[in-house]
């Protein structure tokens, strides 16, 4: 009888926490799994394209190349020039883009994620940052993701 009066009452706080708590642990438990699949694949140098939407300064898409794990360039999409240096930050490679998503799992009013099926890395992360804020929302989009040598 005591073991049926735990659970049940273990259901009720559960029950209490809502949506946000079940919501909470499937993203922990997808951003888990997705992590370990990027890293399983042991990718060090790959490139691709990441767009930043925002009301912000530097919106233009980025290819990012990385090379043994280090950014070796961040390169304009439509002009092939340099991205310049003060916005450099604001295109990362693929952990940076899972910094993202952990800083807005903890800081944002909302946010949602989506990842790669295959490779595990974040493809759209879309976070409001502040409740009833105006223009403070950013929207990453990593597209054209290859594997190089």
């Amino acid at each position: 009888m005591r073991q049926h009066t735990f659970l049940a009452g273990a259901l009720l706080v559960l029950t209490a926490c809502g949506d946000g708590f079940l919501s909470s642990t499937r993203f922990v438990a997808s951003l888990r799994a997705a992590r370990a699949r990027w890293e399983s694949r042991g990718i060090d140098s790959y490139e691709l394209t990441v767009r930043r939407l925002c009301f912000c300064a530097f919106v233009e898409p980025v290819r990012v190349k990385v090379l043994d794990g280090v950014i070796v360039s961040r390169t304009v999409v439509s002009s092939g020039e340099p991205v310049p240096e003060v916005y450099a930050s604001s295109y990362p490679d693929v952990p940076g883009l899972f910094a993202i998503v952990e800083q807005a799992s903890i800081d944002a009013d909302e946010f949602d994620t989506d990842f790669d099926p295959d490779y595990g890395y974040p493809t759209e992360i879309s976070i409001d940052w502040i409740e009833n804020a105006v223009d403070d929302e950013v929207v990453y989009l990593a597209e054209a993701f290859a594997i190089t040598p």
